[in-house]
């Protein structure tokens, strides 16, 4: 019985070539654009799951409030908060902290800067789950001085040689190489290249529990026991700071509360400041979860249309088998067997499609997934019951149609099964499209809110500038003046400035105040060092007063240059007031205000402005910008590098532009615009498939009519038109349902920028127009064909 039923449903596939293919293509890359997507959702979820405990692993994040008001959320804390959460927190296993830098490290000719170096405490192995390849992890990190490399770190350095007992020279530090790690896992929300042991900073600073409880500089991980109230030991860690400085945060402008964030949900829900490396966002990962399940769903739908739609073809089939005796049930096993075939055959196709498909995804998602069929038996066996669960639901519907038509009426021609369910096919049809206008205006938000946000104007000039990377170096620090001029000198290059930061990293955050003694009036602000020249080479404009002169000797030592947005924030009404007034660093000096510069995006478009403080101070200086003329650019950075190599032989010419660097921090947004135009466009596609060959049997049905109109004078003009209206009107119904959700969701979106575009009704306009451009091409061959027929063919029956 089962051998027959599979006879049958391969005759049937083959009789009907152009649909079975349409069919079979239509849900193989449903299937592929689906598990493409699940495969990318799949590895978002998986951030820091590696973890043996991950479940009870959290991580200390701080709410900090000026006494202005002003709130700093950091995923940071302070070093001592550790040991003071150890001694109060009984039900803590274990606990670490993280103090990552950036350091030049040496061995003999070699040098690099390792930008994920961490500092960390003996514990770290106790928390985290990192594979050992060498060494003992309980006395890794115990001593000061001691260093462990991963995996890659060690072959940069040593080759296929044992580190371990050798040394490396850390920023003048000599450490002694005691283990080897793996790398760690991609899904995880740090990365790091060296491991340092935290006793080293104690051994240089004193022990970490009378350290400033004010400095955020470390990320603290605790790891509780299976079972514990995690609520309440949150209750008791929100107030410890207060317990333990009490009185002091009066004096310091702050009030600190502390919370306990799960380490699985770093990765999704976390954008705080200092975050160990970039994060995506839940939203996203839902996004996409529900294109995958729209893709899939009008895949499916093609297939119950056009399975409803040929049910004419197969009426007189029906109708023999029921008088030979066949029964209900097994009509419908035929038929949801024959759904089945075809999901299979699309499952094979989809198969095939993944692993063409998946080095391009990879690249537009910033990923590395991969697919081994034989490693992961477990999701292809999921996939197989996935594929006959999706055949089994789209065949059930023309399985009851097709098993429900009468005998009698069938084989005396008085019924027309396909005309019976065409309000469905239509229904199919509206529902189809308004998942692809949905799509397409998505599509055109982001893609423009992605345009806007890297060609706004950001209040400075990003372009042509070359950032060197002379972190820690007496180049940028001691010899300023010097390696400047001689930067200067190159052709091609307009000018130069030194820098602790640059636009698109985050600046040191303190609290100012208007008077000396902190009082209520202190605000949070950002503090980025700068020397004279900064202003002019990013083009910044002065609103009141002056910038920084080298011949006021006292700019030095005696100046602070704010933003709009921090004299906004202590009170003054206009540019013009705060000139001359002095202004308070807390742990720091007290200036005068020289002058006041227009707000400058340093950080994202997705953050508005924050109060933003300039001052001169050499010990902060990490990098030089070089402005370059158009044109000169790769003959500039040669001479530069040359420069470089004559004020800093021992340390690395490493640079960056400035443009691309501010462009990482829109990483997800690029992420998500280039997958939502990919899947847009496949989603569209499978929609014209199924479309098209609605067309052709809808045009096939109507091949008498069309020739009775030809002959009673219809132009060919008026018979395309009649054929498209009757489609195009349906898109027309969808778009009109389309709208007002994507303009929801939209709108919801864009709620999380504080730059952002307008949603103009150009936008649905343009998207609305696309579609019914779409629909028109897609049943513009098949009319035009009907239409330019010969009559006398269609006619010759009657």
């Amino acid at each position: 019985m089962l051998r027959n039923y599979l006879k049958v449903a391969l005759r049937s596939l083959r009789k009907q070539k152009a649909y079975s293919f349409i069919n079979v293509f239509g849900l193989a890359l449903g299937l592929s654009c689906c598990i493409l997507i699940l495969l990318f959702v799949e590895d978002e979820l998986s951030y820091d799951r590696y973890h043996e405990n991950a479940e009870q692993i959290y991580r200390l994040r701080v709410e900090r409030f000026s006494a202005g008001g002003e709130a700093e959320y950091t995923s940071t804390a302070s070093a001592p908060m550790m040991p003071a959460a150890l001694n109060d927190l009984p039900q803590v296993q274990a606990a670490t902290r993280i103090d990552e830098r950036t350091y030049l490290v040496r061995k003999d000719d070699l040098a690099f800067y390792e930008e994920h170096f961490f500092f960390v405490d003996s514990s770290f192995f106790d928390v985290f789950s990192i594979d050992v390849l060498r060494g003992d992890s309980d006395q890794f990190l115990k001593a000061p001085y001691s260093l462990v490399l991963t995996e890659s770190a060690a072959q940069r350095y040593f080759g296929n040689a044992d580190p371990i007992g050798q040394s490396l020279d850390v920023d003048g530090r000599s450490m002694g190489i005691t283990g080897i790690v793996a790398d760690p896992p991609r899904q995880t929300h740090f990365t790091f290249s060296m491991l340092g042991s935290f006793a080293t900073l104690e051994s240089e600073s004193g022990p970490s529990s009378n350290w400033n409880w004010w400095n955020l500089s470390t990320h603290t991980y605790f790891r509780f026991g299976a079972g514990t109230d995690i609520d309440e030991s949150q209750e008791m860690l929100r107030e410890m700071p207060a317990r333990y400085i009490g009185q002091q945060e009066q004096v310091s402008g702050y009030r600190q509360f502390l919370y306990l964030q799960p380490v699985v949900d770093i990765h999704l829900t976390s954008n705080y400041r200092y975050e160990l490396g970039a994060n995506s966002q839940r939203a996203y990962v839902l996004v996409f979860a529900a294109v995958a399940l729209f893709i899939l769903i009008i895949a499916c739908v093609n297939f119950m249309n056009l399975s409803t739609a040929r049910s004419a073809e197969r009426a007189k089939e029906i109708g023999m088998r029921k008088v030979s005796g066949a029964r209900l049930n097994q009509l419908v096993t035929q038929f949801l067997g024959e759904s089945v075939v075809i999901t299979l055959l699309a499952l094979v196709g989809a198969m095939i499609l993944i692993q063409l498909l998946l080095p391009l995804f990879n690249d537009l998602a910033f990923k590395e997934l991969s697919l081994n069929y034989i490693e992961r038996w477990p999701l292809v066996l999921l996939m197989l019951g996935g594929a006959i669960l999706v055949g089994i639901l789209t065949g059930l519907y023309p399985a009851f149609a097709l098993s429900a038509f009468r005998p009698v009426d069938v084989l005396k021609g008085t019924v027309s099964p396909g005309s019976a369910s065409s309000w469905l096919r239509q229904g199919l049809v509206v529902f189809q499209f308004t998942i692809s206008v949905v799509l397409i205006i998505g599509a055109v938000i982001a893609q423009r809110q992605l345009s806007f946000m890297r060609s706004a104007d950001m209040g400075f000039d990003k372009e042509r500038i070359l950032v060197i990377n002379g972190r820690n170096s007496d180049v940028v620090s001691n010899q300023t003046e010097a390696f400047k001029a001689s930067l200067e000198e190159i052709p091609g290059v307009r000018s130069t400035a030194v820098t602790s930061t640059t636009p698109g990293r985050t600046p040191f955050t303190n609290v100012a105040a208007r008077e000396r003694g902190m009082t209520e009036e202190g605000q949070t602000f950002y503090w980025m060092a700068v020397d004279h020249d900064f202003i002019e080479t990013y083009d910044v404009e002065v609103l009141a007063g002056r910038g920084f002169q080298r011949e006021m000797g006292s700019d030095d030592s005696l100046a602070f240059v704010l933003n709009e947005s921090a004299y906004k924030a202590l009170g003054w009404a206009n540019a013009e007031q705060p000139i001359g007034e002095e202004l308070t660093r807390q742990f720091g000096d007290t200036r005068n205000i020289i002058g006041v510069v227009q707000d400058f995006n340093f950080q994202s478009l997705q953050f508005s402005v924050d109060p933003l403080v300039l001052f001169i101070n050499p010990p902060w200086y990490n990098l030089t910008s070089v402005k370059i003329e158009a044109g000169a650019i790769q003959e500039a950075i040669r001479d530069i590098e040359t420069v470089w190599r004559a004020y800093a032989p021992e340390r690395p010419f490493e640079y960056f532009f400035l443009d691309e660097d501010f462009d990482q921090q829109y990483r997800s947004e690029i992420r998500i615009s280039s997958l939502l135009n990919v899947f847009t466009f496949l989603a569209i596609i499978i929609a014209c498939l199924g479309l098209f060959a609605l067309a052709s049997f809808v045009t096939e049905r109507r091949q008498k009519e069309i020739g009775v109109r030809k002959v009673l004078g219809a132009s060919t003009g008026e018979i395309v038109r009649m054929l498209s209206l009757s489609f195009t009107r349906l898109v027309l119904i969808a778009a009109v349902i389309a709208t007002p959700l994507a303009w929801w969701g939209a709108g919801r979106w864009l709620d999380g920028f504080a730059n952002r575009i307008n949603l103009g009704i150009d936008i649905f306009l343009l998207a609305v127009a696309l579609s019914m451009v779409i629909a028109l091409v897609t049943v513009a061959w098949q009319s035009v064909r009907a239409a330019l027929a010969n009559p006398a063919v269609s006619l010759r029956s009657e």
